[in-house]
């Protein structure tokens, strides 16, 4: 390492792309340091996988056990302390290691906290410190995206990160956007008898999903939760006074209106690239970090690695560019990125999991496919656990290789596993289909749905 240089390897962001990269650099024997301007460990592990497990999984166990009558329980006296049920959520969060720089400095890697920006192409300040690397790595994430909604400012609005520690439930919620984060926001909320709204500016739930996903859901939002759902519904300003806030939104083009107690904004969120890039010499649009395959910016010593590339979002995704990445940056090859096998997961009851192209997708494409649906209440798990609402869709091309599958399922997280190694290992349906399943498991689906199509 050249002296003019005070680390080898700096990571901004130690978020799930941000933690993997330094932890890899500091395993490399690289001088490494990592910058935070929140809570250490990032979205990730504070505001959105481990807090939102955690919910969700207590809201189902909740729900399910609420209605657990037929199956002989007496339930119907069931309550539930929501403090306690914040508590948990803070425990979680704090025993996967939320806000604790311990992993970081006991690997070796100095840790700066506070907001980074570039200077130079080698050269960042964090606060009173003025730091340069040889190389680095981009890891900002996201912010959260309001552009379009006037009146933002001066509302008390709640976001995807701050909505669950919410103190006091209220009796109405308005959600603001129907994508997986605003479905599981409105599913969470509904569990503990919260008034729900969701209003979505497209034709239905979870839009990038195939409409069968969105029917699925919408219906069981509806029966079990009486969550109302405001399709076609474009929110264009927030108000409030001493007793509620208003939404306005523009429907079907007339203007329209709804008072609650809280809203959340649970939009698309939009790269987090402010922070002088332009003085890096990296280029970025607002759709995030443009990279090459090798996840090389347009400076040739920074790498990007997680949501600040805008795109699909998860832990999994960001994780592995982030090892990529820094394999590429410290041992100066030149790895492309496959990301073949990543599953997109929707963490609602039932759970809405996809992995390679789905219907919608292969049309837009102009892909060839066949495909198969096999819904779950003809399976015998379904009958087991009086769960009726789901399926599984695969495709399949003219020679049975597996284009996609999604699945709607209370394990869908689970099952979509095998769909996703059989792909990323070149497996078709007959492989599958000659897989013994077992028959009261809820992944017997994906035989019989690879057994249609072999």
């Amino acid at each position: 390492m050249s002296k003019k240089f005070d680390y080898q390897y700096l990571v901004i962001g130690s978020g799930a792309a941000g933690s993997a990269a330094a932890l890899l650099a500091a395993g490399l024997g690289a001088k490494t340091a990592i910058v935070e301007s929140d809570r250490w460990g990032g979205t990730t592990l504070n505001y959105r996988d481990v807090p939102y497990g955690a919910a969700l999984g207590f809201a189902q166990n909740y729900s399910e056990a609420v209605a657990g009558a037929r199956f002989g329980m007496s339930s119907t006296s069931l309550r539930y302390n929501y403090p306690t049920v914040l508590n948990w959520q803070a425990a979680a969060v704090r025993r996967a290691g939320g806000g604790s720089r311990k992993i970081f400095e006991n690997a070796g890697i100095e840790c700066y906290h506070g907001s980074a920006r570039f200077i130079s192409p080698y050269e960042i300040v964090v606060g009173n410190h003025q730091i340069s690397s040889e190389k680095f790595l981009l890891a900002t994430g996201t912010n959260l995206a309001v552009s379009g909604i006037t009146g933002v400012e001066e509302v008390n609005c709640w976001s995807p990160d701050t909505v669950l520690r919410m103190a006091k439930l209220p009796k109405a919620l308005l959600v603001v956007g129907g994508g997986s984060t605003g479905c599981e926001i409105a599913e969470y909320f509904a569990s503990l008898g919260v008034q729900v709204l969701i209003a979505e500016a497209q034709d239905r739930l979870l839009p990038r999903e195939d409409p069968e996903v969105s029917s699925v859901i919408e219906s069981r939002f509806k029966k079990r939760f009486q969550i109302e759902i405001l399709t076609n519904s474009r929110v264009v300003a927030l108000t409030q006074d001493a007793k509620s806030k208003q939404a306005i939104f523009v429907r079907g083009g007339q203007e329209k209106s709804v008072r609650v107690d809280a809203i959340v904004l649970a939009t698309t969120p939009e790269p987090a690239v402010d922070f002088g890039l332009e003085n890096a010499g990296v280029k970025y649009t607002y759709r995030g970090v443009v990279v090459n395959q090798n996840l090389r910016t347009s400076n040739s010593h920074i790498w990007a690695a997680g949501d600040i590339l805008g795109g699909e979002s998860s832990t999994e995704k960001a994780t592995y560019e982030a090892k990529l990445a820094t394999t590429n940056a410290l041992r100066k090859v030149n790895n492309e990125a496959d990301y073949t096998g990543f599953v997109r997961l929707t963490a609602t009851l039932p759970k809405v999991a996809k992995v390679g192209l789905n219907e919608l997708e292969c049309m837009q494409i102009g892909q060839k496919y066949r495909a198969a649906l096999i819904p779950i209440d003809t399976i015998s798990a379904s009958n087991t656990n009086d769960f009726r609402e789901g399926f599984v869709k695969m495709l399949v091309d003219q020679k049975h290789n597996i284009l996609g599958t999604t699945v709607v399922a209370p394990e869908a997280d689970l099952i979509i596993q095998e769909v996703a190694l059989a792909i990323r290992n070149g497996l078709r349906t007959p492989e599958i289909a000659a897989t013994p399943h077992i028959a009261t498991s809820w992944g017997e689906a994906v035989r019989i749905a690879a057994r249609e199509l072999s």
